[in-house]
């Protein structure tokens, strides 16, 4: 989520804090209270089940008679039919009340900001107001459950099972959320199409929403030992990821054409290219990027280790020699990559 960070060039925080921040915990707790009324549920049904069915155990040998162990193990089978029967109804309806929350939180926000209707700030504001609701809810899914002090040795236990029950939840909320900033985001540019700031708020809340589909374990330097579900990073995760991140790439192009001489710029786009496993395009950009600062040494690390891993190895190594002259620090590190193109 470090993106969120990025999203608006100019904006006034305090305004911000004055106006829809006092709207946060109400909706977190509202979230909360739905998430958690779905786990009252499969308590529930789980714990009558095991009742009826410890029952029928306990009291097997007293019944002899065929009809009345039919009846319980009737009574079971129901149990088990009226279950599955109301979990496809209430996860289906689980969707919409958390459609609702977002449009609800959307709206107090509006309500908040009617004096600045039809003006940029009105749509930054909500688009912020979503972005930072959804980072707030980051980590949510480990720590619904809270267990007394002393029984703090079942707290990791408690939070795999948290995280198992409720990442889809969470994942859900945050999802809607951050497509509502982008949502906001899309209007803020039809009010001005050629407002740089606009698009670079707009391409930065792409970013954010193809995070959510990127599997913190494979972001170098994240330090993030947390257990995640096997299944939650899975193909569809990916094809979302790909479709986010190539309209990213799109607003940046955008950006490009209108600032190319802004080296972050061309950073975004090289990062968004690498995201998307597309390393000639990615050298194209740090090529462009050094044309316009050709003393960033860091830039020219991420170029020479492209160079290697593509198998343009001279290129490789006239980028190792100009970085020892200068004795740049990670100089030594980047001949480590050297062959590092699979044949």
């Amino acid at each position: 989520m470090a993106a969120e960070k990025e999203i608006i060039l100019e904006f006034d925080r305090e305004f911000y804090k004055n106006r829809t921040q006092a709207l946060m915990e109400p909706a977190i707790e509202q979230f909360l209270r739905v998430i958690k009324s779905y786990t009252l549920f499969n308590i529930f049904f789980l714990s009558l089940l095991s009742a009826e069915i410890i029952y029928f155990f306990i009291h097997l040998t007293f019944l002899a008679q065929t009809f009345v162990l039919a009846i319980h193990l009737a009574l079971i089978v129901a149990t088990i039919f009226s279950y599955f029967t109301l979990k496809v109804y209430f996860e289906s309806r689980k969707t919409e009340q958390l459609m609702d929350l977002k449009s609800d939180f959307i709206h107090a926000c509006e309500l908040n900001i009617q004096d600045l209707e039809d003006s940029p700030e009105y749509h930054l504001t909500i688009a912020y107001a979503c972005c930072r609701l959804a980072a707030d809810l980051h980590g949510k899914e480990y720590v619904i459950y809270q267990v007394p002090f002393r029984l703090n040795f079942l707290f990791p236990m408690i939070e795999k099972i948290s995280c198992w029950v409720h990442w889809q939840d969470v994942h859900t909320m945050k999802e809607l959320l951050l497509q509502g900033c982008i949502e906001e985001h899309i209007k803020l540019v039809r009010l001005e199409p050629t407002d740089l700031e606009a698009h670079t708020g707009l391409a930065n809340a792409y970013v954010m929403l193809s995070g959510l589909y990127v599997d913190p374990r494979t972001i170098e330097g994240l330090d993030d030992d947390r257990w995640l579900p096997a299944n939650k990073y899975n193909e569809s995760f990916q094809l979302k990821f790909r479709y986010i991140a190539e309209r990213a790439i799109e607003e940046f192009k955008i950006l490009s054409d209108y600032a190319p001489q802004d080296p972050w710029v061309h950073a975004q786009l090289a990062y968004s290219y690498h995201d998307l496993q597309m390393p000639e395009e990615e050298i194209k950009e740090y090529e462009i990027i050094l044309q316009l600062c050709p003393e960033d040494k860091e830039t020219l690390f991420k170029l020479g280790k492209l160079y290697f891993e593509q198998g343009l190895n001279a290129k490789g190594l006239q980028i190792y020699e100009i970085l020892k002259k200068s004795n740049y620090k990670k100089a030594e590190s980047l001949i480590h990559f050297y062959g590092a193109y699979a044949i």
